[in-house]
């Protein structure tokens, strides 16, 4: 009987050692490779993650600052809808998605370009057809010179189309000038940062969106540094929702390799 109940405790160990090593080695997926990421993992680096968030707005919102969601995850509410009715006919309620994704952080970066192999289905290309990709698109985002700028990429999205075409319209005419008074960086060190430079969206803009360019530095030292705590906001202004979005980062999270990166 005690032999039996020896085995069985040691049974129970082993089990209970190899649930946590696979919970610490799924807990460290972002320390491999991202040539390595699955579709799943790139989603949530790239949609829910330290260096991306969504806010949700349903309905005319007045003087709500929106509900943090889920991207794919249905559409979130606020509570805050004027009326039953929408912009288009046949749209009950609008609902509208921000995506702010720090666009200067290596983990974004690298989930994007991995987004790009599984699209264009690298792991199954010749060696050549690697080189060439690598070449022409990889190196490309993975080297771009983001020493001096923060960039934050802002994605939007309504399934209200008069709404997305108006959108489009307006973040396609926007300059730096125009928004200059519109788009802050708060980071706890240095207060609001202001908007160097406005880049609206490009080609394939439905997934990277507007670009709102920040200086990195502020008073010749870094605006964030690894030990930071507290709050990043991304705060904006959008007439299509006619109000003021803040997307919040916690700068404690955003360390990726052993390094803050944002």
């Amino acid at each position: 009987m005690k032999t039996h109940r020896l085995v069985v405790a040691l049974v129970l160990v082993v089990a209970g050692a190899a649930a946590l090593h696979a919970k610490k080695k799924h807990d460290n997926w972002l320390d491999e490779q991202f040539t390595q990421w699955s579709a799943q993992q790139v989603s949530t680096i790239f949609n829910k993650s330290p260096w991306a968030q969504t806010k949700s707005f349903r309905g005319q919102v007045t003087g709500m600052h929106g509900t943090t969601s889920d991207t794919g995850a249905g559409p979130a509410s606020n509570g805050a809808v004027a009326g039953t009715g929408g912009g288009t006919l046949g749209v009950d309620v609008p609902d509208f998605s921000f995506t702010a994704r720090f666009f200067s952080a290596q983990p974004i970066r690298e989930a994007y370009v991995r987004m790009l192999q599984i699209t264009n289905h690298y792991d199954s290309l010749p060696a050549e057809k690697q080189r060439a990709f690598d070449q022409q698109v990889a190196d490309r985002i993975l080297h771009f010179d983001v020493n001096k700028a923060v960039i934050v990429m802002l994605a939007y999205h309504t399934n209200d189309p008069i709404a997305q075409r108006d959108m489009n319209q307006w973040f396609a005419t926007q300059t730096t000038d125009t928004l200059k008074q519109n788009a802050y960086l708060y980071v706890p060190k240095a207060g609001q940062i202001q908007l160097i430079n406005y880049i609206p969206p490009q080609q394939g803009g439905d997934v990277l969106g507007a670009q709102f360019i920040f200086p990195r530095d502020f008073n010749g030292e870094p605006i964030l540094e690894p030990g930071a705590t507290g709050r990043v906001r991304f705060q904006f202004y959008q007439p299509q929702i006619n109000q003021e979005m803040y997307i919040d980062f916690k700068p404690e999270e955003m360390m990726y390799q052993g390094q803050l990166s944002y």
